[in-house]
């Protein structure tokens, strides 16, 4: 197996959390900065995300480069979140303070255990939820029924096992009821 750079493994997990891999230098409204790597998000997740190498780069470097893309982002009135990501060697408590100042800073050293390298990319992640039980969701389903006494509710209730669809078109035509005119003959005028 082929060993791969803490900025690779880091590549990868954004690439798979549907970050998209832009070219260094980073361009924003004019100016060139350089970075290790850069990637941009995909709403829900629109950040920008600069990833900076203590190996390459100085603590200066690191917040000329994190001060760049903030003030560069501000100048083009954008609102997308900047967060930088650290690999290599820790840098010291307060440079890590004064590049928060421009950033969230995810300091994730090494990146050699995959497990800790996604819970400190956690943030940009989306979130795996459990599987829910079958025999679970039933029997909340149940409860929930004999708890409602509201026929309406209990309509509802029971129409969203046909989806989210079936449960917005019900609600819109009970909300529209009361001001649709009908002739003697019940049909809708």
């Amino acid at each position: 197996m082929t060993e791969t750079t803490p900025i690779e493994r880091v590549a990868e997990l954004l690439r798979k959390a549907d970050f998209r891999r832009i070219p260094i230098p980073l361009s924003i409204g004019g100016l060139q900065i350089d970075a290790a790597a850069a990637f941009v998000g995909e709403p829900p997740c629109p950040d920008l995300v600069v990833v900076g190498d203590t190996l390459d780069q100085t603590p200066a470097r690191l917040q000329q480069t994190v001060e760049g893309v903030g003030r560069a982002l501000d100048m083009m009135g954008s609102r997308r979140p900047l967060t930088l990501v650290v690999v290599g060697p820790r840098p010291e408590s307060s440079t890590l303070t004064r590049l928060s100042r421009h950033a969230r800073v995810l300091p994730v050293g090494d990146a050699s255990d995959q497990s800790n390298l996604e819970n400190w990319l956690a943030v940009l992640l989306p979130l795996e939820l459990p599987k829910l039980q079958e025999s679970r969701a039933d029997a909340a389903f149940d409860k929930l029924l004999q708890a409602t006494k509201d026929p309406i509710e209990r309509e509802l209730i029971e129409l969203s096992h046909a989806g989210e669809a079936a449960v917005s078109s019900r609600l819109a035509a009970l909300v529209d009821e009361p001001f649709v005119e009908t002739d003697d003959s019940g049909a809708q005028q």
